[in-house]
């Protein structure tokens, strides 16, 4: 049984991983969010040797209007390999970030990832359009073609839950139409206030002092 659920851990130094570590928890990795804010890079590899469990998290529309895994795969994947090297950081850690590390957040352990003979989920992505088609290093095309992030088919309990790259029944466009008015509605009030509607730092960007900054610089 895991311990408790944090998000993006970007300024635990390494006393604060090995308490985290002993106590089962485990951190989602939200590289998209951290890029926007510019408010750090979780030390991924560290975390993990202090047993700290780590999967992936898209957080908030407030800092990443995509909340689209593959997507926060290829970011944590490109992210994490130019912070300790193509050594430490394999397509192979990317996968396990998304599928097991990611369903262990703040839970217990599904049966699928704890057992091979329960039904995972299942996603495939199209390889017809030429931006999902790599020139080399094809077992990790998915993580390292910028258009291989939409679901082609997404099976969830044996159940096809996207199909030709759609979800059955939902109305794209009376979606986006609704999101624009919530959109202009947010706006309008953050103008009122004397607030923007640019992404900013909150809580998890605060200035780097400390042993937080020695935990980025080293």
């Amino acid at each position: 049984m895991r311990g408790p659920g944090l998000a993006h851990g970007i300024f635990f130094d390494a006393t604060e991983m090995k308490r985290l570590g002993k106590a089962g928890t485990t951190v989602s990795h939200c590289a998209c969010s951290n890029q926007i804010l510019a408010s750090g890079c979780c030390p991924v590899c560290d975390m993990e040797e202090a047993g700290v469990g780590v999967g992936l998290g898209v957080d908030g529309s407030a800092s990443n209007d995509a909340s689209n895994l593959m997507q926060e795969v290829r970011a944590a994947f490109l992210l994490q390999r130019a912070r300790y090297g193509v050594t430490r950081v394999s397509h192979k850690d990317a996968l396990r970030w998304a599928t097991k590390g990611s369903a262990a957040c703040g839970r217990p352990v599904p049966s699928w990832a704890r057992s091979h003979s329960a039904r995972p989920p299942i996603s495939r992505c199209s390889s017809s359009m030429i931006c999902a088609s790599p020139a080399t290093a094809t077992r990790w095309r998915h993580w390292s073609c910028a258009g291989a992030h939409r679901a082609d088919r997404v099976m969830v309990a044996g159940k096809w839950v996207v199909s030709d790259g759609a979800i059955p029944g939902l109305d794209v466009s009376d979606l986006i139409q609704r999101h624009k008015r919530r959109r202009a509605t947010r706006c309008r009030r953050g103008v009122s206030q004397g607030s923007h509607c640019e992404p900013t730092g909150r809580a998890n960007a605060r200035p780097m002092t400390g042993s937080a900054k020695q935990s980025m610089d080293s």
